[in-house]
């Protein structure tokens, strides 16, 4: 299910320049300027607009951050880092990509993702001075649970997932494809919101007359968003990315999607109750600030939102080969048929 096998030598050599040089931070992700000296050094940035005179998103972006989404607790209530810990943040994420294969030691048997080129330096990963992506809450941290949803993750059975490294402890449900998540059936890999993942963060934004288009290199899957001013879809109706409408303020692109899918919610939402308000706002020539904000009262306490910067890159994507029914499949469902025979053949069985 890997499909990038490499980069231009171009965007190599631009990547590695960022990584032994001093890096140059984000300005959006930095505290306000306190002189104007370094006001008058910054040269002024007009950005450019669509024949229709909308501000201009298109290009390819990628997501990919070494900062966590939720404020570890060494740094407390600090926002920002200073440059010199922002600079031993991204050293230190660099060097992961060579001490472990994705959340796997070295010396476990998972493929090394720099050599196919999948290491997040070799994509054009940029510094952030943010020490989290949640911004509200100011601590940091998503909101707790309800007790709702608390009951309703107790609840849910235990299903091997698309990360290949995640360990599923104790039995899990494998009777036909249906019980598996809909990454492992190549189905979809869920969004929005735009998250940075360990690998293949990377999005094509086009924008028409009245519409914008997002495709994401995840599966090559595709959001087509009216800019028309049309009515949300019936709330019968449930697609995979839910249902998004756009508008623009000012020179910001705001989304609002509903209408998602059961078992195709960011981090198990409830599909009825889930909105996600996504912002777009173009920054400079190779940064747009894309903020989300994600409502839902009867999964989280109150809503939260997180700032994720979308860097330029050079396209164009390459193409995910995933298709349903593949070898990972056909695995999982002889391994669980192996698993039931277990007792028969005196094997040990996990009790949990």
């Amino acid at each position: 299910m890997k499909n990038r096998l490499g980069v231009s030598s171009s965007a190599l050599a631009s990547v590695m320049a960022g990584v032994l040089l001093a890096p140059a931070f984000l300005g959006a992700q930095a505290p306000p300027a306190t002189t104007s000296t370094t006001a008058t050094k910054t040269k002024a940035w007009t950005a450019p607009r669509t024949p229709d005179g909308q501000p201009d998103l298109q290009g390819y972006w990628t997501s990919l951050s070494f900062t966590p989404m939720e404020r570890p607790a060494k740094y407390g209530e600090k926002e920002f880092l200073t440059d010199e810990e922002a600079a031993q943040v991204f050293k230190a994420g660099v060097q992961h990509a060579y001490e472990f294969t994705y959340a796997n030691s070295a010396e476990t048997p998972v493929y090394d993702s720099t050599v196919y080129a999948l290491g997040a330096w070799q994509n054009g990963v940029t510094p952030n001075r943010r020490t989290s992506l949640v911004v509200d809450p100011p601590d940091g941290k998503i909101p707790p649970l309800t007790s709702e949803a608390q009951k309703a993750r107790a609840a849910m059975k235990k299903i091997p997932t698309a990360n290949e490294n995640l360990e599923v402890q104790g039995p899990v449900r494998a009777d036909g494809p249906e019980d598996l998540t809909l990454g492992v059936r190549c189905l979809s890999f869920g969004g929005p919101p735009i998250l940075p993942a360990a690998y293949n963060s990377d999005v094509h934004i086009v924008q028409g007359a009245g519409y914008l288009m997002i495709e994401y290199e995840w599966n090559s899957e595709v959001r087509i968003i009216p800019l028309d001013g049309r009515p949300h879809l019936s709330q019968d109706i449930h697609r995979w990315h839910g249902d998004s409408r756009g508008h623009w303020e000012g020179n910001t692109l705001v989304v609002e999607t509903t209408n998602f899918r059961p078992g195709a919610t960011f981090q198990n939402a409830n599909p009825k109750t889930l909105k996600i308000a996504e912002r777009f706002t173009r920054l400079d020539a190779r940064t747009i600030e894309y903020k989300f904000t994600i409502d839902d009262p009867t999964t989280w306490t109150k809503p939260w939102s997180a700032i994720v910067p979308l860097s330029h890159i050079d396209g164009p994507m390459f193409e995910y080969a995933c298709g349903e029914g593949n070898n990972g499949i056909v695995n999982i469902l002889a391994g669980a048929r192996a698993a039931e025979k277990a007792p028969a053949r005196g094997l040990q069985k996990d009790s949990n």
